[in-house]
């Protein structure tokens, strides 16, 4: 009987003791959980540009004593540049670069332009009248409400200029390369010469 017995406690205890698989298992769910790692520098995971937006280009503003002397040392290169306002009748300005300036107002009565570039310029209501713009190059400029009366644009390159409101009252577009529904858009008389030469009204 006592043998019986303690045969029986011994199975109980093999019974209680954890197999290998079962200690495997114990084991897995005691590690810890791995947590995806930090970058050095302690920075946050999500992405985005944290330099901010480059600041925008100043355009520069001259005055016109300031133009005209840089003109005279030799300068030709004016684009992007703030000129509104400025007064330059008679300014000889032959072969300068005006691309994408803003020109808006100014007074250039008279002066000498030939050959100047005011591609995409801003001329809205400048004072061109009488002045020599043969050969200059105008495509994609605002030239809407500008006084050119008088003007020289011979074998001018205007095209996809605004010519909106412009006067071309006794303007020279002989050769000029101008479509007729810019032309049409402008105010023209019997002293205005055609680019084919001819004069008349549109």
């Amino acid at each position: 009987m006592a043998a019986a017995i303690r045969a029986r406690n011994a199975k109980s205890m093999n019974s209680s003791e954890p197999t290998s698989i079962q200690t495997s298992a114990m084991a897995k769910r005691s590690l810890p959980v791995r947590t995806r790692p930090m970058p050095a520098n302690g920075a946050s995971m999500t992405s985005g540009n944290s330099g901010g937006s480059a600041s925008k280009a100043v355009t520069p503003k001259l005055n016109a004593d300031e133009l005209l002397a840089a003109y005279a040392k030799g300068k030709r290169d004016f684009t992007c540049h703030d000129l509104s306002l400025l007064n330059l009748p008679r300014a000889v300005l032959s072969n300068a670069n005006f691309h994408q300036s803003r020109l808006h107002k100014v007074n250039f009565q008279n002066a000498n332009l030939f050959s100047a570039d005011f591609g995409r310029a801003s001329l809205s209501q400048a004072v061109l009248k009488n002045a020599d713009l043969a050969r200059a190059y105008l495509s994609h400029a605002d030239l809407a409400g500008a006084d050119l009366r008088g003007a020289d644009l011979s074998y001018a390159y205007l095209s996809n200029a605004n010519l909106r409101g412009a006067n071309l009252c006794g303007a020279n577009l002989t050769g000029a390369k101008v479509s007729d529904e810019q032309l049409a858009m402008a105010r023209t008389n019997w002293a205005t010469v055609h680019p084919s030469g001819r004069r008349g009204i549109w």
